[in-house]
């Protein structure tokens, strides 16, 4: 799983804060860029997100509106699990990310450890 772009993270948290599908135009309107950039390669963007299989696209008019196929909590971990395969001792690399964490984290990954370990599975 490749890491978004700049442009192409900015338009997923446009996308993923709006919590609906936006058209085109809506997602320029949200990005805060400067310089912003062009309506037309919002759009190629937008378009290759599609293509990647990031945003649906439904028509709306003349338009289309685009919407979020997967949360950020879902693109995250892919990039976490990604991160993990290219080590070669995971349970290292688990050790040195579990470390960093804020003491909040490391007591609700406990949590869901449990409760994966005891068939339950919460989120």
């Amino acid at each position: 799983m490749p890491q978004f772009g700049d442009l192409e993270a900015a338009i997923m948290d446009a996308v993923w804060e709006a919590g609906e599908p936006l058209r085109v135009r809506e997602v320029l309107e949200r990005l805060e860029r400067a310089p912003e950039p062009a309506y037309n390669t919002v759009h190629t963007v937008t378009e290759n997100l599609y293509r990647k299989g990031w945003l649906s696209k439904e028509r709306d008019g003349r338009a289309f509106r685009y919407g979020a196929t997967a949360g950020r909590e879902t693109y995250v971990a892919g990039l976490v699990g990604e991160a993990l395969a290219g080590s070669r001792n995971r349970v290292a690399a688990l050790a040195a990310f579990v470390e960093h964490m804020e003491p909040g984290e490391a007591e609700e990954l406990r949590r869901l450890l449990g409760a994966a370990r005891d068939g339950k599975g919460e989120r």
